[in-house]
């Protein structure tokens, strides 16, 4: 079984949860031999990106979370089974949809070369990476991303130093999202990171918990966690 050694997490964090990361080689080759964990439903979704390295970061994640999930269960990566949950989040095995805290929980994320993969015990978890784009402009989305005070403080900054911010609030919401299992699109915006602590935002009847992790240069991520 290929190893994919656990990454240290920042200060805080529950001792249940660990975290992956995953170098993606973009011009590996992908055909019907590459990746044989991985199921017919999987090569072939694997298969519909459009883009080449699309196919890739998705393949080469999901084996690498098959191996991680042999893991923790004792199978063999090509038979874990891996579902889709409420709003189609995947999920371990058969586990309800409507669990609040599953006994193993997981996430993953990718973006230009890496992933990561977010494994928690007894509760939910979040994670996401994102490339930071150098010429990107963060008020071309600022609609739908910040909430008012997160636009007011970005605003206040160097310009030089706006779109760090940015990357950093977007990972995190979207951690947060992810960890809560609703959509991207359902309510960004009402999600603040901003307050003291920042730590403890609040989704409905759910308080989950973030820390900003360390990534490669050019990236920004972020993990979230239930309380």
């Amino acid at each position: 079984m290929t190893s994919f050694p656990s990454l240290p997490l920042p200060s805080g964090c529950p001792a249940d949860l660990s975290l992956w990361r995953i170098d993606i080689a973009l011009d590996a080759p992908f055909d019907d031999s590459t990746f044989p964990s991985l199921s017919d439903s999987e090569r072939s979704r694997a298969r519909s990106f459009h883009r080449r390295e699309d196919a890739l970061r998705f393949a080469t994640v999901r084996a690498a979370l098959r191996e991680i999930l042999a893991d923790v269960t004792g199978l063999s990566a090509a038979d874990v089974a891996i579902v889709e949950g409420r709003n189609r989040r995947p999920a371990l095995g058969q586990a309800s949809p409507s669990a609040h805290e599953p006994a193993v929980d997981f996430n993953v994320s990718h973006s230009g070369a890496h992933g990561l993969i977010a494994l928690a015990s007894g509760r939910r978890v979040g994670v996401d990476i994102e490339q930071c784009a150098i010429h990107f402009d963060w008020r071309t989305v600022a609609d739908i991303a910040l909430s008012p005070s997160e636009r007011a403080h970005i605003e206040q900054l160097e310009r030089a130093a706006q779109n760090a911010a940015f990357y950093e609030m977007w990972v995190t919401k979207e951690a947060v999202l992810k960890a809560h299992g609703v959509g991207l699109t359902e309510g960004m915006q009402h999600v603040s990171t901003l307050g003291a602590p920042r730590e403890g935002i609040a989704i409905g009847d759910a308080s989950l918990q973030t820390a900003t992790l360390a990534a490669p240069p050019g990236y920004a991520a972020a993990l979230a966690w239930s309380a």
